[in-house]
């Protein structure tokens, strides 16, 4: 039940990054061509079991000051994922969100 509160209650946008794509690391911007999924689609994942990892790229104060935050997620700053992306599972889909 919580976790229906939590998804429902998440008001920002969901970037799927398939991470074990990439051989460097590699900066996006708005342009870029990068997959996008709705809460409503990580929601249906997650209850069918997908082997996801979700991370949450929140900087300091945003993620400190906020009372969203997803129960098993990683945190990996958005300004240190280019040094820690190896830290994450290459075989399983990866979910970032911030607020």
């Amino acid at each position: 039940m919580a976790m229906r509160w939590l998804l429902k209650g998440l008001l920002f946008s969901l970037l799927v990054v398939a991470l074990n794509q990439l051989m460097v690391p590699v900066g996006f911007s708005a342009t870029d061509n990068v997959p996008v999924i709705t809460v409503q689609e990580l929601k249906a994942k997650m209850d069918k079991g997908d082997d996801l990892v979700v991370v949450d790229v929140r900087t300091g104060n945003d993620y400190e000051g906020s009372k969203i935050k997803m129960k098993g997620a990683v945190r990996i700053s958005i300004v240190k994922i280019e040094e820690r992306y190896r830290d994450l599972p290459m075989d399983k889909e990866i979910v970032t969100y911030c607020t």
